[in-house]
């Protein structure tokens, strides 16, 4: 009944706006969420009724539902009955599918700022063999929009392995990570330098509203903090024995980065883009490298 009383104080104020302009007299007849509603005026006072509709669209006196009479500030009110009467508030959908958790798997890489790729700042990647893990396990969906749109947030992980393409490895020396060779008469079988970061995405999500197909894309920013990193060698000594060696860890990686990502895909599966503005290393204690990677995205 209060929204009864708000929408009525609503009509009042129209009213008296229309009686201190002009004194003629005259009723307002509003349909609305099948209800009538009359509002008669006159100079000293204001009616209002409100009267449930039949099927056939008439007013029934029997079965008004509100009669307030306002008059010299004060209020005159009747409740016929108990029915309420209401304003329907458009409402988004709630069941929204978000598309971030799940399982994927691309190919990492690095860049410059202009995106080329390979051999940057001296780097050159296997790239065939730099791979990328995420398992996200947590998301959320706030929708914005009935058409569809809805901010996304969640929780992941991600697992990035990157291949060097030459006989090198990664180490800190005297508080700056260089690119160094293998010692003489060494041949690594493989040189790695591997990162594990939590993901905190935001993104901005499309999803077909209708559902008959479930197409999808997002774009937003992901943070990224660092929980582990390391530089690592596979290689076979002159005897043939094999052997694993870790060479550093840390090596001035930033312990917290941003990275771009865009999304699309159909129904549960789907591919992702990103890249990171912010270098993989430090300002000025590192080669200055962009990670990026493409992959595809099996959601949950």
């Amino acid at each position: 009944m209060k929204k009864v009383l708000l929408f009525t104080a609503a009509l009042i104020s129209l009213t008296q706006f229309a009686a201190a302009t002009t004194t003629m007299e005259g009723d307002t007849t509003i349909l609305f969420n099948n209800k009538r509603i009359k509002v008669s005026e006159t100079t000293d006072r204001v009616k209002v009724k409100v009267y449930e509709l039949t099927n056939s669209g008439d007013s029934v006196e029997s079965e008004k539902v509100f009669e307030g009479i306002y008059k010299d500030g004060r209020s005159y009110e009747t409740r016929r009955n108990t029915k309420s009467f209401t304003i329907s508030v458009p409402s988004w959908n709630r069941d929204y599918d978000p598309h971030w958790a799940g399982f994927g798997v691309g190919f990492a890489n690095f860049s410059d700022a202009s995106l080329s790729l390979n051999d940057v700042d001296g780097v050159s990647l296997n790239s065939g063999k730099s791979l990328d893990y995420n398992l996200n396990v947590f998301e959320k969906a706030y929708p914005i929009s009935r058409n569809g749109w809805a901010v996304v947030t969640g929780l992941g992980m991600r697992w990035t392995r990157y291949r060097l393409d030459k006989n090198e490895y990664f180490k800190e020396i005297d508080g700056v990570t260089a690119l160094l060779p293998a010692p003489e008469g060494v041949t690594y079988k493989s040189s790695k330098l591997g990162t594990t970061h939590i993901t905190i995405p935001l993104l901005l999500e499309w999803q077909n509203p209708h559902r008959k197909s479930e197409l999808f894309f997002s774009a937003g920013l992901v943070g990224a903090i660092k929980t582990w990193s390391s530089s690592k060698v596979v290689y076979r000594d002159s005897e043939g024995d094999k052997h694993k060696q870790k060479m550093d860890s840390g090596m001035n990686i930033r312990p917290f980065n941003i990275d771009v990502l865009i999304q699309g895909g159909l129904d549960n599966v789907g591919f992702y883009a990103r890249y990171s503005p912010m270098t993989m290393f430090e300002k000025n204690k590192g080669p200055e490298l962009h990670p990026v990677s493409i992959g595809l995205q099996f959601h949950f």
